[in-house]
């Protein structure tokens, strides 16, 4: 039972943050809990992206099942985010390449929905 943790399907937060913001703009909580998010991750963990979290942010030692996942949401943040960690999130993903292996499914499928994003190729057609 993981209900008290960041894990895997809570990786899909910050995603959806920066797509909301990024079609919509219009609520300015998500661009704080973006900066929040990513400030969390290049701050606190800072270089460990690849772990379990309590949701009050204790680092739990435990390797997270999609490392990759972690990294392209926290860089599709950066559509609402507004602090100082934009570019460290999307350099690091930039720089991540494709998982390989057992588990590439979902980080894939996050990696790929991020990249579009931030390209600005994923789209609201109304």
């Amino acid at each position: 039972d993981h209900r008290e943790r960041y894990y895997s399907d809570a990786y899909r937060v910050p995603a959806n943050l920066g797509l909301d913001y990024e079609w919509f703009a219009a609520d300015e909580w998500e661009s704080q809990c973006a900066n929040k998010i990513q400030n969390f991750f290049c701050n606190t963990v800072n270089g460990r992206n690849d772990m379990v979290y309590e949701i009050d942010g204790t680092i739990i030692e435990e390797k997270a099942l999609h490392p990759v996942a972690i990294i392209a949401t926290n860089a599709e943040a950066s559509l609402a985010s507004s602090g100082a960690y934009q570019k460290e999130c999307v350099d690091l993903f930039w720089n991540t390449p494709l998982r390989t292996g057992e588990r590439r499914y979902y980080d894939n499928c996050l990696y790929l929905f991020a990249l579009l994003a931030l390209s600005g190729n994923y789209r609201i057609y109304r």
